[in-house]
């Protein structure tokens, strides 16, 4: 392969990652700075996120299942209606919940209304970016582009409006409180999805009407993460001192059995899983770079790409979050000595 052949193949490259994985994180990124009151633990919303790309492949299974039903692979808007009300929208937006109420609901890390969104939102962020990395990867950076505005703001924005609903049937007076709040984000979540897939797939002028129905999602997308962070500002602000200690903070340097201003002995292990992580997957990286220079075609750097991100998103998200949260225990901790060295 020639120099010139071989760097555009590289940004060719490149630009498939970035619109493979970019735009879902840039969405995960907003969801946690309107989270900042009381955040959630970075690991817990890492695994979210992997359980939400696991989600993806299970709605993929299941809808693969219901094509053998001729009523949805028939032609006409009729057929395309069907499917994306029956198949496609409510089997991946119940995925996605089912990871929250299966997996989150009960843990003690959900205790506040604005959570539902920040669990939520993981999940679809997991699910979005699993589902469009094979997207992008097999139809090329036009794609990509596309999706950045359309397919990737759906999932995210149908499940923050759905999450602001878990989060708050969460603390619901009672049960059908709580049934009927779940349903009814759930219900919201399925019409703007199917209602989406429907024009996408009619291959006509309806397909211009996506254009206000993705207004009209953005626009309770933002009123539901402004509500979930009144919501989280009226609880702290009013909560008790051991309302506060009962949610414990991120990070705390002084742990019963350790050594004041020192990282608990819990959390040093940490990086001697996150570094040796990373460096295999820069090690990895460097050989597939290497691998690639041998590939002729951007359709071959193309699915090389595709094969790197599927074998090191996982590890490489694990260290990058044990990193974090290595480093936060260690600001702590710094912080905890400079107080005492004052004092």
């Amino acid at each position: 392969m020639t120099e010139p052949v071989l760097y555009l193949a590289c940004m060719y490259a490149g630009a498939i990652i970035v619109l493979s994985v970019g735009p879902a994180l840039l969405f995960l990124f907003l969801i946690l700075r309107m989270d900042r009151r009381e955040p959630e633990p970075l690991g817990l919303v890492v695994k979210v996120m992997a359980l939400g790309a696991a989600s993806a492949i299970v709605a993929s299974i299941l809808e693969l299942a219901l094509d053998t039903l001729p009523f949805f692979s028939a032609p006409g808007l009729a057929a395309k209606a069907a499917s994306s009300f029956l198949q496609v929208a409510p089997i991946e937006e119940a995925c996605k919940l089912g990871v929250v109420l299966l997996f989150i609901w009960k843990n003690p890390n959900f205790n506040e209304e604005n959570d539902g969104i920040v669990y939520m939102g993981a999940s679809a962020v997991g699910f979005a970016l699993l589902e469009n990395i094979f997207y992008v990867a097999q139809n090329g950076i036009g794609t990509g582009i596309l999706r950045a505005f359309t397919a990737i703001p759906l999932h995210v924005l149908t499940a923050v409006v759905l999450g602001l609903h878990v989060g708050r049937a969460k603390f619901a007076a009672s049960e059908a409180r709580r049934n009927l709040l779940v349903w009814r984000g759930f219900l919201f979540a399925w019409a703007f999805h199917g209602l989406y897939d429907m024009l996408a797939m009619s291959e006509s002028a309806l397909a211009l009407l996506l254009l206000p129905l993705l207004g009209g999602l953005a626009a309770f997308g933002v009123m539901a993460l402004r509500r979930g962070r009144r919501l989280s500002l009226a609880r702290w602000d009013s909560a008790t001192p051991s309302d506060i200690v009962a949610a414990p903070p991120l990070a705390s340097a002084v742990v019963p059995g350790h050594a004041v201003g020192r990282i608990p002995k819990a959390h040093r292990w940490m990086p001697a899983v996150s570094r040796p992580l990373l460096a295999c997957c820069a090690a990895f990286w460097l050989l597939l770079i290497f691998g690639l220079m041998g590939s002729t075609t951007a359709e071959d750097v193309g699915y090389g790409a595709l094969g790197g991100i599927l074998l090191t998103i996982i590890p490489a998200a694990i260290g990058v979050a044990l990193e974090v949260v290595y480093h936060r225990h260690g600001k702590a901790a710094r912080s905890v000595r400079a107080g005492l060295s004052v004092n």
